[in-house]
């Protein structure tokens, strides 16, 4: 009778035991499947955040981003191409050499060039859009101005202060750009950069026409006018709004862990009390004019190996394009192409060029080449064409060449701010656009000058296209060793 008592009292436990049991695994099964649910939906709203958080839309209004810049760059390069119309009747009318005009024009494009060294500090001091659009003022007024003038020193400054207004306009909305778009950055630097020759090849004609219809007064004067929209289209350079950090983000800046070092002693008594140190005085240095001045400039980019290796590829690429451009069509002309012909050869690289331009960033969005791969690729296809130059003696031949090297031109200088922003990335994109024009600016010098006075030497164009190639080839053989360097890595 013991025995029969204690065996069900044993199943009644068991049968207890299992119906807790399950109770016990079905709330267990689903906490856990509340807390799978909860997870992922903080997981999404992370993910979410992170990409509010990039501020890179990849479209929306950074259409409107590269449209202004695209008009930007028609200004700042068609600008300087158009002041060639002018340059038979400024020499009449100021009765002075072909030589002197044609080096004051050229302070238009220096002081374009050489005004990045200031745009970029002012960029990140008061914000893209207002120096932008100040830029664009100074442009204008400064065409209008020379409009009114009597003197060739008075021409020269209008000049520079129209070339310091595109300039200034000009790295706002590059370094826009780098902000609107992340994944298809290089495509939307490649489509605003096809503004340059789109203004090489219509404002030259329109100057033209303005000229025959209004005199060289009241065609400077217009082209100041219309210079004036810069103003508008550094207007449309909105910034993004900022967006608050995640609650993760603040989490990690309120509770930071203290790290010790463990081969140095760390008395105890060091740590403040609770309740001491409240009212402790904090000493801050104040940072001296050079600091200051470093860290305005950025000079601390010029540590960056990588960077240093862009600035000399500005430098050269610079230097060789302003030879070629400057050059071309006499060159044909002297190997016996007609005058037509010539400029139809410069026309067909400008076309090319443009091309290139637009949709080269395709093959860098969509990872068939990396930036630092399309930046060598396109330098040592334009050495190479500079360096056979001597052999191309018809005009097919020199057709063929100007177009490739059009092409492989047209890619060299978007791609160098794409590799920039991936070198020194976009907070420090404005600054290092500063130093990348400012280096291009002396090349562009430098190139002018030099190319001429060794065709005045040895009477032959070849020598000058041969050290246009050596030049562009000094730059290969230096991203080859930033290949070296970025594989190493």
């Amino acid at each position: 009778m013991h025995d029969d008592t204690d065996d069900a009292f044993s199943v009644q436990m068991v049968k207890g035991f299992s119906r807790n049991q399950q109770s016990t695994g079905y709330a267990t099964s689903t906490r856990v499947a509340k807390d799978w649910v909860c997870a992922k939906k903080t997981k999404k709203k992370d993910m979410a955040s992170t990409r509010e958080q990039s501020g890179a839309p990849d479209g929306r209004w950074g259409w409107f981003i590269i449209l202004a810049a695209h008009s930007t760059l028609i200004f700042r390069e068609g600008i300087a191409k158009c002041l060639g119309v002018f340059l038979q009747t400024f020499q009449s009318y100021f009765h002075t050499s072909t030589s002197l005009i044609g080096w004051v024009s050229s302070f238009c494009i220096t002081a374009a060039d050489l005004t990045g060294l200031v745009s970029g500090p002012l960029c990140q001091k008061i914000g893209c859009r207002p120096v932008a659009m100040m830029g664009g003022l100074f442009a204008g007024a400064g065409l209008i101005g020379a409009s009114f003038v009597e003197q060739v020193a008075s021409l020269c400054f209008c000049l520079t202060v129209s070339g310091f207004g595109l300039g200034l306009a000009l790295t706002p909305s590059l370094t826009m750009i780098s902000r609107y778009f992340d994944k298809r950055y290089s495509l939307a630097n490649g489509l605003a950069y096809s503004g340059s020759g789109v203004g090489i090849l219509i404002l030259a004609p329109i100057s033209q026409i303005f000229l025959d219809s209004y005199g060289w007064r009241g065609a400077i004067a217009l082209l100041g006018a219309l210079c004036l929209n810069v103003s508008v289209c550094g207007s449309m350079l909105r910034p993004l709004p900022q967006r608050p950090p995640c609650n993760n983000d603040l989490q990690k800046e309120q509770y930071e862990p203290l790290l010790l070092d463990e081969e140095k002693d760390f008395p105890m008594n060091s740590i403040p009390r609770k309740g001491e140190g409240k009212n402790l005085p904090i000493k801050e240095k104040d940072p001296s004019a050079c600091s200051k001045l470093s860290k305005g400039l950025a000079l601390d980019l010029f540590t960056n190996p990588s960077f240093v290796i862009l600035m000399v590829v500005q430098f050269c690429a610079r230097f060789t394009y302003m030879g070629w451009l400057i050059y071309l069509i006499p060159h044909a002309i002297q190997r016996g192409v007609s005058p037509m012909d010539a400029t139809l050869i410069a026309s067909a690289a400008g076309i090319s060029n443009i091309v290139s331009r637009a949709f080269h960033g395709l093959i860098i969005d969509w990872k068939i080449l990396s930036a630092l791969q399309m930046l060598t690729l396109s330098c040592i296809t334009a050495s190479a064409t500079l360096l056979l130059d001597p052999l191309m003696q018809t005009y097919l031949f020199l057709l063929l060449g100007s177009l490739v090297y059009g092409l492989a031109g047209g890619i060299i200088f978007p791609v160098c701010v794409v590799r920039m922003k991936e070198v020194v990335g976009t907070e420090l994109l404005a600054n290092a656009l500063g130093w990348s024009y400012g280096f291009a600016g002396i090349g562009r010098m430098i190139a002018a000058f030099l190319t001429g006075w060794l065709f005045d030497y040895f009477g032959d164009y070849n020598i000058s296209f041969i050290l246009l190639g050596g030049v562009q080839g000094f730059a290969v053989m230096m991203l080859l060793i930033d290949c070296l360097i970025h594989y190493r890595r």
